[in-house]
């Protein structure tokens, strides 16, 4: 019985990020229908977003399966001291993040950065659930979000990081999804309400896309290649965007936002997305999924980070689907 509850955990996230896939195809969908119907007077969107949503679906729902099975074979669930630590510290960084994101006014990427950075500092060994809470710290008034319904969404993501500690481990995104479930349970029962967006004009969404491959490219470089671990890769990336991006370019909160949220693409550990080609791609999709969910969660803490999960979970599905259709040292003759 007790090993079932890992796989409460492993369908908690999975939803969230199945619902996240929802809203990024549903966005691009209404958004190309307004473009192609103003030009030709035809609604092309669902032929033109379909397929490309299908076959993320497809490889969502692929490592989704894959890792359920593992969840299911984990041993029994038990609460350690260790546990409770982490969940603390979820705890405790939800509100920081939030404090210093709204009442000091650095804005929510650069709060969430600082804290991860300090964490790490701190203690590497609670870094990742610190960075965790940060994120629930995100929430902006936008999403109704105040101290109180912060200090719940944290408490919340809490029980929600221990209970999923055995699934999804080296996904970038995860950390953050946690974070939206939390946020999300608060808003089930009218603690947050997300707000209003809208799906970015076409020069705009591609600058944005352009700039999700880059970071997710450069957090992994930090990550892995520097060896400066997932934590202070991401944290990195999104100080630098916070700071520099929002004075210097046009819409440079979003460009900082989508940076960021490609940060978590990028904490991927190498065995899940393991090339440079490949972690391109999944931050590209990041970028995508940025760009098609604009209109919905606005607000929500950990919005981005499931966003993340959402494409890092699609592109290694993608990859284990061609591995297995395609598998390497095939005995096929060719021509």
């Amino acid at each position: 019985m007790n090993r079932a509850i890992h796989a409460v955990g492993a369908s908690a996230l999975a939803a969230a990020g199945a619902g996240m896939v929802v809203a990024a195809v549903a966005g691009l969908t209404i958004s190309v229908d307004g473009g192609t119907a103003a030009e030709t007077g035809l609604d092309a969107g669902p032929f033109v977003v379909a397929p490309v949503g299908a076959l993320a679906a497809t490889s969502f729902g692929y490592t989704v399966l894959a890792e359920a099975r593992q969840a299911l074979r984990a041993d029994g669930f038990d609460l350690t001291r260790t546990d409770l630590g982490n969940a603390a510290a979820v705890a405790v960084a939800a509100p920081l993040t939030y404090a210093l994101s709204v009442r000091v006014g650095v804005g929510p990427v650069v709060a969430s950065a600082l804290v991860g950075l300090c964490a790490h500092r701190l203690t590497e060994t609670r870094d990742a659930p610190a960075y965790c809470g940060s994120f629930v710290g995100m929430a902006t008034p936008a999403a109704d979000a105040d101290f109180g319904s912060v200090v719940a969404a944290g408490a919340a993501t809490a029980v929600v990081f221990v209970l999923a500690k055995r699934s999804f481990n080296g996904f970038g995104g995860k950390l953050g999804t946690t974070a939206f479930v939390g946020c999300l349970s608060v808003g089930a029962v009218g603690g947050l309400a997300p707000g209003t967006g809208s799906v970015p004009e076409p020069t705009a969404a591609a600058g944005l896309i352009v700039a999700a491959a880059v970071a997710a490219h450069a957090t992994f470089a930090v990550s892995v290649r520097l060896g400066r671990g997932p934590v202070v890769g991401s944290a990195v990336v999104g100080l630098i965007a916070g700071v520099v991006c929002p004075p210097l370019l046009a819409g440079g909160d979003a460009v900082a936002a989508v940076a960021f949220c490609a940060s978590f693409v990028g904490m991927t550990a190498p065995e899940r997305i393991p090339t440079p080609g490949a972690m391109l791609l999944a931050g590209g999709a990041a970028g995508v999924a940025f760009v098609g969910s604009a209109p919905y969660f606005v607000g929500f803490g950990g919005k981005l980070g499931t966003i993340a999960f959402a494409a890092c979970l699609a592109t290694a599905g993608l990859l284990s689907l061609g591995r297995l259709l395609a598998p390497a040292g095939s005995d096929a003759v060719t021509g």
